[in-house]
């Protein structure tokens, strides 16, 4: 696995999308799809978010394996990459680390986002799509719509592509999306 602070670049203007700006692209048509690279998809994300990792003493870490082209809107990877790296950093405590990563699996590419917070019930996982649902307390990460993952839901399903959430290996959650390899 290769483990790397991706630092800010100067004049980097690209930033975290909030979640009213999810919800206002998923409600405002469909992109068509594209071929994009996922796994550069995910350094190009990880850079935005090293700032918010660093300052919560999170590590971030991305093991990709090479090039991972899917057929995908860039804008809608784009945003459900940053709705699960920014919940994931809500529940990572300091010093834990949140690891994303890129696997080809035949016909679909597999992009994970694991933390180390304290996961969910197997009930809370299935309920965690549900629009304005919100997991109690998942370690201090109060706040927040009910509606991202229901909106990553409806961008992901949009490419064709599918959302589940696992237990992470070691502890802590897993959200898998899969998408068609190209």
């Amino acid at each position: 696995m290769r483990v790397r602070p991706w630092p800010v670049q100067p004049g980097a203007s690209r930033r975290p999308l909030p979640v009213g700006g999810f919800l206002a692209r998923a409600d405002a048509g469909t992109a068509p799809p594209e071929h994009v690279d996922a796994s550069a998809v995910v350094r190009d994300r990880l850079e935005t978010w090293w700032p918010l990792a660093d300052a919560r003493s999170v590590r971030l870490a991305a093991d990709v394996d090479g090039e991972r082209v899917v057929r995908a809107s860039g804008e809608r990877l784009t945003q459900v990459l940053d709705n699960l790296v920014s919940n994931a950093l809500g529940v990572a405590p300091a010093g834990s680390t949140v690891t994303v990563t890129t696997r080809g699996a035949q016909a679909w590419v597999e992009l994970h986002v694991r933390d180390e917070g304290p996961g969910m019930t197997a009930e809370q996982r299935a309920r965690a799509f549900d629009r304005f649902w919100r997991a109690p307390d998942r370690g201090g990460s109060a706040g927040g719509s009910g509606l991202g993952l229901a909106i990553v839901r409806k961008l992901v399903e949009a490419d064709e592509g599918e959302i589940e959430l696992a237990d992470a290996p070691g502890g802590g959650l897993d959200a898998i999306v899969r998408l068609r390899a190209v």
